[in-house]
């Protein structure tokens, strides 16, 4: 039975998949998943003998919805399954009526549905996401395992990919760390700076000897500024500054390297996204910074679903929601900080 996975979207959704696609793979004897290029350098998350990984944007072109149609086409595929919901995928079933499809559906505030109840009658199974229920209490998770449980007798699902830890990675990461991930959308959001940066470095000092940061991949001013402020190491050019610095920073770091630095770190805080969801998935002690501009009462109901949504479960795991003045913001992270350091 040859399966195929439509899973182009971010990094943290893939890692939100991991426990439906196991559901999938296990009772599968080939799967194909077409992954987005931003999930491209972490498709070892979903490595196995019977897989077959495959790259598609994260918003399709013209092009690439074609190919997808003749891939399937010449690809004697049984079940295809929709777990990014891209409104696309959802006419596939009307021409392909001999693949059974099934797909998370997406039922939202005022009514507004994807698909539309038309298109829902070509899928084989679907379960719905309702994002607009007041108060929101199912998981991506738990919705996805509803779709594909069907296909696996054994619900336990361990995620245990051994990554082997790079030597440069041996050499400079500490044998102790905060890992913190800059988001510089998020900082301008809350109009904080360096400055801010520093107190919060201060704060995390005396909790942990040796911090060590990343940040988003676009080159800004951020770069040269911690570049001088801070050791760094740039795994690009392979050059590592040392500056006699307690702060490591690694510049253009991805993929199996970035996943061992979050893996051997002792305290995960980061703006909610990848780093938190990788945190989440190696159990790893989180400080979520849940930042949300909430001026109305769907603002709020938007915000509180999708977290609900996204919110791992296990001890270990905390959140705060930011304030622009960063010395409440640093007094909201003590409590996390010191039950786990």
């Amino acid at each position: 039975m040859h399966s195929v996975l439509l899973k182009n979207d971010a990094v943290g959704d893939l890692v939100h998949s991991l426990k439906a696609i196991n559901n999938i793979t296990s009772s599968s004897k080939k799967v194909t998943i077409f992954l987005s290029k931003l999930s491209e350098k972490y498709s070892f998350l979903v490595e196995d003998s019977k897989v077959e990984i495959k790259i598609l944007n994260y918003n399709l072109s013209l092009i690439e919805k074609v190919k997808l149609i003749f891939f399937l086409i010449n690809s004697n595929v049984k079940n295809v399954y929709i777990l990014a919901p891209k409104n696309f995928y959802y006419y596939l079933p009307i021409i392909f009526r001999n693949i059974k499809f099934y797909a998370i559906c997406i039922d939202n505030i005022n009514n507004y549905r994807r698909p539309n109840l038309f298109l829902r009658r070509f899928l084989y199974k679907y379960v719905i996401n309702d994002r607009g229920k007041i108060f929101k209490r199912e998981s991506s998770r738990s919705i996805q395992n509803k779709l594909t449980m069907h296909h696996k007798k054994n619900s336990d699902y361990q995620f245990n990919a051994n990554i082997k830890k790079s030597e440069v990675l041996n050499y400079i990461l500490p044998d102790k760390y905060i890992f913190f991930h800059f988001n510089k959308k998020r900082f301008d959001d809350l109009d904080w700076k360096f400055n801010e940066l520093q107190l919060i470095f201060v704060e995390f000092s005396k909790y942990s000897k040796n911090i060590v940061i990343t940040k988003d991949m676009e080159n800004d001013n951020n770069n040269v500024i911690f570049r001088e402020n801070f050791n760094s190491y740039d795994f690009n050019s392979k050059k590592f500054i040392d500056n006699k610095k307690n702060i490591l920073f690694l510049d253009n770091i991805v993929g199996e390297d970035l996943f061992n630095v979050i893996k051997y770190s002792h305290k995960v805080v980061a703006f909610h996204g990848m780093m938190t969801n990788l945190g989440y998935l190696l159990k790893k002690p989180v400080l979520d910074l849940f930042h949300c501009k909430i001026e109305t009462w769907e603002d709020y109901r938007g915000y509180r679903n999708s977290f609900y949504e996204f919110k791992p479960k296990y001890y270990g795991y905390d959140f705060i929601i930011p304030n622009k003045n960063v010395r409440k913001a640093i007094s909201k992270m003590k409590f996390s900080l010191e039950r786990d350091i």
